[in-house]
């Protein structure tokens, strides 16, 4: 998929020093810059992101600017028609980065698997600052995108490892009323009213002298499956009934209240890594392509790179581990459907 990744400080080191070709630009929210100056022989689109990751290293500033192998291609479409998607049948990997605040992603990604050759992988994530406010922050060297979508297709294969550590604390519940991605509801009752009586027992804090997102770091909430992982969505904000997540919830779903360990965590991307690996055909790793949510780096704080660290022994002493914090992750680990993470640790296989 890539030939070559590079990591930059500066905005304006990129037309000095990137060569005739198409290139992804991840770009780290706090760095300084406007626009991207304009070079006929470089093809490019990029997308902003809470912080980038190269050589198992994050950073709020800087460029990691991926090479497009020959074989590889890559266009923005809008998310409200995905059928703008071209991936002829030698398609085995897509790379997709979404604008992580759209209302339109979970119905996106439904349309967008029906038009995957078959047998195809894919991993990707949310782009977005942490601000938490949806702004334009996907772009090629013309203009900015709202609501939009970068999709790079390969012929390449893929490993994909999906994991998490959350563990259930309290259910399952049914969420009876929700609308998009507001949940109304649990059980009948006002959906802040179960969590927070939940949360304030299991913790010992108070909402009342405590923000809220010191609770919803460690106690999200999980869409129960059967017979599989719980797909986790993280409540960001709540009037005093309903509560805000990131992502989509179906009414009726299943759901329980998570908690999280530090050590949980670790060792999931540590199993995150293992089957991504064991998933790629070839017995080969060129790079290793990590979306890691930016609520793991939060919680984890001074032991997220152990969380790297758990990822990177898994491959060869040299393997570049590169990539992003995300707000949402996407995986079709499962080959039945392609999901939108919170929380998750999505390693790719390259």
């Amino acid at each position: 998929m890539f030939e070559c990744i590079s990591f930059f400080e500066r905005i304006e080191d990129l037309h000095v020093k990137l060569k005739k070709g198409t290139y992804l630009l991840l770009i780290a929210e706090d760095t300084p810059f406007l626009e991207i100056t304009p070079c006929e022989e470089i093809t490019l689109c990029g997308a902003i992101f809470p912080r980038v990751i190269f050589k198992g290293k994050t950073y709020a500033k800087g460029i990691i600017a991926a090479k497009l192998n020959p074989t590889s291609s890559m266009q923005i479409i809008d998310m409200d028609d995905p059928q703008q998607l071209y991936a002829d049948a030698s398609t085995n990997s897509i790379f997709a980065i979404v604008d992580g605040f759209s209302t339109q992603i979970d119905d996106f990604l439904e349309e967008f698997y029906s038009l995957l050759p078959e047998k195809t992988k894919l991993i990707g994530g949310g782009a977005g600052k942490t601000n938490l406010i949806q702004e334009p922050v996907i772009f090629d060297k013309y203009r900015y995108y709202m609501s939009a979508a970068i999709v790079i297709t390969s012929p390449e294969k893929m490993g994909i490892g999906v994991k998490h550590g959350w563990k259930p604390l309290l259910g399952p519940f049914i969420a009876t009323s929700c609308h998009n991605n507001v949940l109304e509801k649990i059980n009948y009752q006002d959906a802040f009213s179960i969590y927070k009586e939940t949360v304030e027992k299991e913790s010992g804090l108070r909402f009342e002298s405590t923000p809220f997102s010191e609770f919803s770091q460690r106690y999200p909430l999980g869409i129960v499956r059967y017979n599989k992982d719980f797909i986790v969505r993280e409540p960001v904000s709540t009037d005093g009934s309903s509560m805000v997540l990131v992502g989509k919830l179906d009414e009726n779903s299943v759901l329980s209240i998570l908690k999280g360990e530090k050590e949980d965590l670790l060792e999931a991307a540590n199993e995150a890594a293992h089957t991504s690996r064991l998933n790629k055909e070839e017995d080969t790793a060129q790079s290793i392509l990590l979306i890691d949510c930016i609520a793991r780096y939060l919680f984890l704080g001074e032991l997220f790179p152990k969380e790297l660290a758990a990822i990177s022994k898994v491959y060869p002493s040299k393997t570049l581990l590169w990539g992003m914090l995300s707000l949402g992750e996407i995986a079709n680990a499962n080959q039945e459907a392609i999901e939108f993470y919170n929380k998750t640790c999505v390693v790719g296989t390259l």
